[in-house]
């Protein structure tokens, strides 16, 4: 069974392959935020109005509500909020709150988490790699200044050495058995002072 697995993984990737061998294996941190979909989302749907512009929840209603909205700045609050809660409470609102539902796309949805996710970053890096491949970051910070915390530690590998990040897949099975041509996951690095940098993984179902 292993064997077919295989086998069907190579058949399908290798359509792809050509496509992404543009994927570099290495990167630097930090990033400058850049300005995106999901930050104009955030603005022109009315979340500021609660949240606030920084995210903070410190809005221009927030005073009013019981409870506060989130506060997306905040680590110890974001840190075990996991993406798919956070797609639920946009699509459906939150019972007992004042969060509303919106009708957004799954792309806006994927679109705006990315962005309030930045939000929680002093620096934020998107990197795109297959499946088979090792991607390495310099953090550019010294060995034993920082550590590293992947959100989904069962699907990538995330180690240092040195000043370097290196990032792997722990199984090619979760990728031979989804429909997703790309599957997201997020490290963050994490300093003494608590500062964070979000690293954005986009893991695509190919192989070189």
């Amino acid at each position: 069974m292993k064997k077919i697995l295989t086998v069907c993984f190579i058949l399908l990737a290798t359509q792809q392959a050509s496509a992404y061998m543009g994927y570099k294996g290495y990167s630097q941190l930090p990033e400058p935020l850049p300005t995106s979909e999901g930050e104009l989302i955030y603005q022109e749907s009315g979340c500021v109005l609660c949240h606030g512009i920084q995210g903070d929840g410190d809005g221009f209603l927030a005073g009013g509500l019981d409870p506060k909205p989130r506060n997306f700045t905040s680590y110890e609050e974001m840190r075990n909020l996991p993406d798919l809660q956070m797609a639920e409470a946009i699509k459906n609102g939150i019972p007992g709150t004042a969060m509303p539902k919106h009708d957004f796309t799954e792309h806006q949805i994927e679109e705006l988490i990315v962005y309030l996710r930045s939000l929680l970053a002093e620096s934020y890096l998107t990197i795109n790699m297959c499946v088979t491949d090792e991607y390495i970051i310099d953090s550019k910070k010294e060995s034993g200044q920082f550590r590293v915390e992947a959100d989904n530690p069962d699907l990538i590998q995330v180690k240092t050495k040195g000043k370097h990040i290196h990032v792997t897949t722990k199984s090619l099975r979760p990728f031979l058995t989804s429909n997703k041509k790309v599957t997201r996951t997020y490290i963050k690095v994490i300093e003494k002072d608590n500062s964070v940098s979000l690293i954005a993984v986009r893991l695509h179902r190919c192989m070189r």
